[in-house]
Parts: structure tokens; C-alpha cells; sequence
């Protein structure tokens, strides 16, 4: 795991990932990807739910060491992890969360923040007193106000209302555009892959392996619906057996 020094771009290479199950019994959770992204783009890693996506984000965050390859992660290799549930301290409020994270932020920075994410007025409120994207909000603030090289998302839409998804999907891309982090986000959800990345990864089900990797054409968040049709039949074409439909590859470029 390269964490100093290394290139801007993030270089993934599983070989292989297993678990051991309680009956002593070797369960693959992970087969042959091997991926890029490059220093600044936002990468979404698709794929139904159970089939490994947050063991593969979890690997390349650090946290599972055990499995067959590599990972080089941005820059110095500083990272912020925004797990499924958002992890607040209960007895610590809202800004108190946040400059945890980042003691050294400025208070327009930290106000700029708050206002992006619709936090300001709940900035003095405890975990307690937030509904479950609120709280949602306020991790991804933690994560951002760290300035990390690499934001990891895990599931960040789970549980969430389709109004208040929606409203998170588009801070989400506000954030990662105004504060430009390579980003990299697990979801099985098409819709969120195709407004939030610059390319999806499309696993297949598990043991997971990589079907394609699908460039989004345009600017991030701006495409018409006629293009999202295009490319949600591009994500379903690769999971019918990895077709190769317009910029669809098994590996993709860099791989």
C-alpha cells in the first residue's frame, strides 16, 4: 500500500480477496480488478448489493490489508472515509463534529462549508437532534473539512428518502466541484453513479470482478436525460455480459 510520494492518480490491483467463514471454509469476495482514476475525478463503483463493493473500498482505504495486490492511493495518501452510517459523536455538537476533524479550519471555511451543505443552522445541534441526512451531511462535512487527497463515500444514499437523496447527490457534486478531491463512491444505485462520477466501475455479482469501466461524456452533473438513458443502457449492457456499447471496456483505459 503506497501512501507517500506516490502518483496523483489512484491505482487499484486486486488479484484476489477472501474470508474465512466460521465453518473454516475460504469465501472469495473479490476477483481480478484492476482500475484507475486519475487526481480530481470522482469514480463510482456500481454494483448490487452484497457483491463486495465495500470490501473494495475498504481495502483501498486501508482497512482490509489482507487480499492478492497493490493499491496507490493520491499524493501524500491522506484520505477521509465516509462510512454507511455517519459516526457523530452523541455528546458533541454539530461543529464540535467537524473541527475534530479539522482544528485548524478557518471559520469562513468552516461557514462556507456549513452553507453548502444546509448545515448552518444546525451547526450548535447534537447528533441526537438531526434526522439521518442531516447527519449524513455533517459526516460528509467532517470528511471534507479535513481536505483529504481522497474521499472515500461508502453507500453515502442508503436509507434516504428519494427528495432527500436527491438534494444530497446534487451538495455532493457541488462540493467535489467547487473543492476539487479525488473521489471515489460504492453504490448500487445507477441514477447517483451517472449524476455524481466522471467514470463508473461496474462490478458483476459476487465474487466481484470488474465488467467495465464507463466514462461519463460531458460535464459532471450536466447531462441531458436523453444522455443518462444512453449511459444507464451502457451500465446494463456491461452487466448483460460486458458488451462493448459506445465507451464501454472490460478493463477501460489505464487498467
Amino acid at each position: 500500500m503506497s501512501r507517500v510520494g506516490g502518483p496523483a492518480r489512484l491505482d487499484v490491483r486486486i488479484e484476489a480477496k477472501s474470508f474465512l467463514g466460521a465453518s473454516g471454509e475460504t469465501r472469495a469476495a473479490l476477483r481480478g480488478i484492476a482500475f484507475t482514476l486519475e487526481a480530481g475525478r470522482v469514480g463510482a463503483i456500481l454494483g448490487p448489493s452484497g457483491c463486495g463493493k465495500t470490501t473494495l473500498l475498504r481495502i483501498i482505504a486501508g482497512i482490509e490489508k489482507r487480499f492478492d495486490g497493490s493499491v496507490t492511493r493520491p499524493a501524500s495518501g491522506s484520505l477521509a472515509f465516509v462510512f454507511q452510517e455517519p459516526r457523530l459523536l452523541p455528546w458533541r455538537t454539530v461543529e464540535d463534529n467537524v473541527r475534530l476533524a479539522a482544528p485548524a479550519i478557518s471559520e469562513d471555511e468552516l461557514a462556507a462549508l456549513f452553507a453548502a451543505l444546509g448545515l448552518g443552522e444546525h451547526r450548535r445541534h447534537f447528533p441526537g437532534e438531526l434526522s439521518l441526512g442531516l447527519a449524513r451531511r455533517v459526516a460528509l462535512a467532517r470528511a471534507v473539512a479535513a481536505k483529504p487527497d481522497l474521499l472515500l463515500l461508502d453507500e453515502p444514499l442508503a436509507s434516504l428518502d428519494g427528495a432527500t437523496a436527491s438534494r444530497l447527490i446534487q451538495e455532493i457534486a457541488d462540493l467535489v466541484e467547487a473543492r476539487p478531491i479525488t473521489t471515489m463512491m460504492v453504490t448500487h444505485d445507477t441514477d447517483a453513479a451517472i449524476r455524481l462520477a466522471d467514470v463508473i466501475f461496474v462490478l458483476s455479482e459476487g465474487p466481484a470482478r470488474l465488467l467495465a469501466r464507463i466514462e461519463i461524456p460531458g460535464a459532471r452533473g450536466r447531462l441531458t436525460p436523453e444522455a443518462m438513458v444512453d449511459v444507464a443502457a451502457r451500465v446494463d449492457a456491461a452487466r448483460a455480459g460486458g458488451a462493448k456499447v459506445g465507451v464501454v471496456s472490460p478493463a477501460g483505459p489505464g487498467a
